[in-house]
């Protein structure tokens, strides 16, 4: 198998605006490390994102760090808060576009992998974020 680096919320963060740079979103505004708010607000054109990230794993300075990454039971706790941010979003913001995303992780996909497809009917995005760079959507 394959050794694969667990991404941290704050490299998830990172490597996604980069990407969403390339693709002409202006980045507003992003939190890193124990900063509460939206993780990554972007905008293009006349359209607004808000982005809520998750990561693989704690990061190496984070107080709560007890595993060297995040069980299913944490993954699906995680994803839970997310979605449930990202509906208080949608009741405040009603024109921004809204989006979830994940490190591109074989633990992640397998506690969540055959759910994220559903946030497409509360009308969230989901972004599956590699260390490479790359990302992709569901």
């Amino acid at each position: 198998m394959l050794y694969q680096t667990k991404l941290t919320e704050n490299q998830t963060i990172e490597l996604l605006m980069k990407y969403l740079i390339k693709l002409g979103w202006r980045i507003e505004s992003h939190c890193l490390d124990q900063t509460r708010g939206i993780d990554i607000v972007a905008s293009k054109n006349e359209e607004t994102m808000l982005i809520e990230v998750k990561g693989a794993r704690a990061g190496d300075y984070s107080p709560t760090k007890k595993r060297d990454y995040f069980d299913s039971g944490q993954i699906k706790t995680h994803f839970g808060k997310a979605i449930v941010k990202m509906m208080e979003e949608r009741f405040k913001n009603t024109k921004s576009t809204l989006a979830i995303a994940h490190p591109d992780d074989e633990n992640i996909r397998k506690a969540i992998g055959n759910l994220t497809p559903l946030l497409k009917g509360l009308d969230i995005k989901h972004f599956w974020v590699s260390e490479n760079g790359e990302v992709k959507s569901d």
